[in-house]
């Protein structure tokens, strides 16, 4: 069983950030882990015009498809700016039928 966080257990049984280790890579962000080198197409960033330009037409295309989705919110890392996840604020109000 793995866990998703930023810990890194040691031989002798302490745990450190995963970035302050030997085997953190160069070019991680040190807040999301993020690194563009990893990556083929090289992640999407807020300061990109094209990569904006996909995140806008992916949201206003999910907005179009599901009705019962009021707004939609890119989240980026404040350190790299590269996309982490949408949230998505749905219509209570709205009957599902």
């Amino acid at each position: 069983m793995g866990y998703k966080d930023d810990l890194v257990k040691k031989k002798d049984g302490t745990y450190v950030l995963k970035h302050k280790t030997r085997e953190a890579k160069e070019g991680d962000c040190i807040e999301c882990g993020e690194n563009k080198k990893n990556r083929m197409s090289g992640g999407i960033y807020r300061y990109r015009t094209e990569d904006m330009l996909l995140v806008r037409e992916y949201m206003e295309d999910h907005l179009r498809m599901h009705s019962g989705h009021k707004s939609i919110k890119p989240i980026w890392c404040k350190k790299c700016k590269s996309l982490l996840e949408y949230r998505v604020v749905l219509d209570t109000k709205k009957s599902y039928r």
